[in-house]
């Protein structure tokens, strides 16, 4: 009978110790006693255990490591410990932190007792604290930490390398020991308002290396809280960006600019203006050039001298920049010609009363600094095109010798050049585009969204359509750049929002806890009119939970990337999640992860493409998912075509995706049939509603 039952076996029945004893001193020794918490760990009954070996020490499931340091042990009769890999009955795989000692009864006979723990969260944590102490030393980025009273705790190794100073010269001191003096008290003070109220700031800082040189760094500095919620830390990550700040403002401004206006240079308006011309065969919203030349401006230099002369020049650009848009071109192509390109105006009629402005606004009188009062007028060419196919050249040489013919008619006025394609004016893009919105045609499709591991859709994106009456069902790239470059950017972008609430208010109704992403401009972002709408729609239908996921292409260049990620962070204040669509397509896309509030990558289908196929691209993809995941963020995989795309991004740990083998674009109609019907139950099913409701 085994000494182990009865009272010796009560005594050894800790509920957190999983106790197991085996017989004779070798790994293979059958199984004489087995606590309840032994059975509670592997899985395995008691019953099924006595009389047989320990499941966990199966020699063959053992690595040879492991197995060495086993029997080495056991050899030398010392007692041990070991973290091993093992196995419940399931198969789940955990971490066993392993004590085992040999001790032999009076009757000669000897055992083996092994206690065991799972340490898979202990292990866990600690293989992070590893990662995370690997990045800090190996970042590439500078990288200080200070306490709440900002002063500085540690510094990694590229702190050292960027700035001069070593880890012991830094520690105790403030960052203001980098101070350049080139921003006042003001400015640091602002800085870490936004910290305290946003939990972040971004931006560029100019600062002085421990050698005196220039330090030009783009900073991201954040707040680390407590459990109480008072700020425990600050953590400062920069990178330098000195000399390509420089080089990037030297070669732009040599490559791009009139020295003496500051406005465009002929080479690089041509250059805009081919890409404007190739947008035509998507919008068809008209382009106009102007082509300007000052009458009688000679007379000026040659009574005043040529500084004169430069100095009037210059007020007319600033007139000229002060009259036009943000998305119109403005150049001076020498001497006294300058020439503009107006977008999206839709008809010729419209861009002479723009040059009528422009004339108006350039007759008006000027005073030199030596007090002289001069004038000048203007004679304007106008050529205007709705078509691709007209070249940058073409369209400049028919404004040019319109703005000749002005001249010839008696100058200050503006001649239109001879037509240059058939398109009539009654029916440019804007107006059709504009007309289709406000009949309801354009109508939003939605695209489910898969959570990979839970198998069930978390939730749509929104992508718009238009239900033209003659033609179909058209892609967004028949309307969608007229609507984003004209003043139907910001109705759109209500109307968008709006939409998305509304849907995401029928899926809540019936108790599932679905997002609905939208595609958002740049306007509609800067204006902070997403906001607006969101506070708005959110109030409208009554909606207690998160439903909205705002997408920022990686192509969209904000003006102000301040200004942006404060309103994203807006929007994410409001319960909304942010997400960079298109990762991975653009040279923006590192910036924007690093400086934007983001939740969500989402990876262009250029990039999964072939995943399941090509190690070079399953490489590449995992890269874009561990970084996202050490960052916090949602990693979601778009144009997922098939089953092997899938089951790959599952293996890489990928968390969402997206794409025909998930289902395509739907009308409304469809999405609420297919996934709300419960006649036809889909083949993922919808995210159910969780009990704690957030609001």
């Amino acid at each position: 009978m085994s000494p182990f039952h009865g009272d010796l076996g009560t005594l050894l029945d800790f509920p957190s110790l999983a106790i197991c004893i085996s017989e004779g001193d070798t790994l293979g020794g059958r199984l004489a006693y087995v606590n309840h918490a032994f059975e509670r760990l592997t899985g395995y009954a008691r019953e099924e255990l006595l009389g047989s070996g320990c499941p966990l020490l199966d020699s063959e499931e053992l690595e040879a490591t492991h197995r060495r340091a086993l029997m080495g042990a056991l050899r030398d009769g010392r007692p041990f410990t070991l973290t091993l890999p093992c196995r419940r009955r399931d198969g789940e795989l955990f971490h066993n932190e392993l004590s085992l000692s040999r001790f032999c009864l009076g009757d000669g006979r000897r055992y083996l007792i092994g206690i065991h723990r799972d340490v898979s969260q202990r292990e866990a944590h600690q293989n992070r604290l590893e990662l995370a102490q690997a990045v800090f030393n190996n970042t590439h980025d500078g990288i200080l930490v200070t306490d709440a009273n900002k002063r500085i705790i540690d510094t990694n190794p590229a702190f050292t390398e960027l700035t001069g100073y070593s880890r012991e010269e830094a520690l105790g001191k403030k960052p203001n020991l980098l101070s350049s003096g080139k921003h006042d008290s003001g400015f640091y003070e602002s800085m870490f308002a936004t910290v305290e109220s946003r939990g972040f700031w971004s931006g560029d800082i100019w600062n002085t290396r421990k050698d005196g040189s220039q330090l030009i760094e783009n900073t991201t500095i954040s707040a680390i809280r407590d459990e109480s919620g008072r700020i425990a830390n600050y953590i400062g990550v920069f990178r330098d960006i000195t000399q390509r700040r420089l080089n990037q403002a030297r070669l732009e401004r040599m490559a791009s600019y009139d020295p003496l206006t500051g406005l465009f240079n002929r080479e690089h308006f041509n250059t805009l203006l081919e890409s404007q011309l190739v947008s035509l065969e998507y919008t068809q919203s008209g382009l106009a050039v102007l082509f300007l030349d000052l009458d009688d401006f000679k007379p000026i230099n040659d009574n005043f001298g040529h500084a004169c002369g430069d100095e009037l020049l210059i007020e007319i650009s600033r007139r000229l920049k002060h009259l036009m848009r943000a998305n119109d071109l403005t150049a001076r192509f020498g001497g006294d010609e300058f020439v503009i390109a107006l977008t999206g105006l839709g008809t010729a009629d419209k861009a002479a009363k723009v040059a009528e402005k422009v004339m108006a606004d350039i007759i008006r009188p000027y005073q030199l600094d030596n007090g002289e009062l001069v004038r000048v007028s203007v004679s304007v060419g106008i050529a205007f095109t709705s078509s691709h196919e007209i070249s940058a050249a073409q369209l400049l040489d028919a404004a040019d010798a319109a703005m000749y013919d002005a001249k010839q008619q008696g100058k200050n006025r503006l001649a239109h050049a001879d037509t240059l394609d058939q398109r009539g004016a009654g029916q440019d893009a804007y107006t059709l585009v504009k007309t289709a919105f406000d009949a309801g045609q354009i109508e939003l499709f939605f695209q489910p969204i898969l959570s990979i591991h839970r198998q069930h859709i978390i939730g749509f994106e929104a992508l718009a359509r238009w239900r033209h009456p003659e033609k179909g069902v058209l892609g967004p790239q028949h309307f969608m750049d007229v609507i984003t470059q004209s003043s139907l950017s910001l109705p759109y972008g209500r109307w968008l929002i709006d939409e998305a609430a509304r849907v995401a208010k029928r899926f809540h109704v019936e108790g599932h806890e679905i997002a609905i992403g939208v595609n958002l401009s740049q306007d509609q972002i800067e204006t902070g009119a997403i906001v607006e709408s969101l506070a708005s729609s959110r109030h409208r239908h009554d909606l207690r939970r998160p439903f909205l996921v705002a997408e920022v292409l990686e192509s969209t260049h904000f003006h102000d990337l301040d200004l942006a990620c404060g309103l994203l962070q807006e929007t994410r204040n409001l319960g909304a999640q942010v997400a960079l669509d298109d990762f991975g397509s653009g040279i923006s896309s590192i910036t924007y992860v690093s400086q934007l509030p983001l939740n969500t990558l989402k990876v262009d289908r250029t990039v999964t493409r072939h995943v399941e196929a090509r190690e070079d691209r399953r490489q590449f993809v995992s890269g874009i998912i561990r970084m996202g995941h050490a960052m916090g963020l949602q990693v979601l995989a778009e144009g997922i075509e098939s089953e092997g795309q899938l089951e790959a991004l599952r293996l890489l740990g990928c968390d969402l995706a997206q794409g025909f083998h998930i289902g395509r674009p739907m009308a409304e109609s469809e999405i609420v049939k297919r996934y709300l019907s419960p006649d036809t139950p889909p083949r993922f099913p919808l995210k159910r509603e969780s009990r704690v409701c957030r609001v």
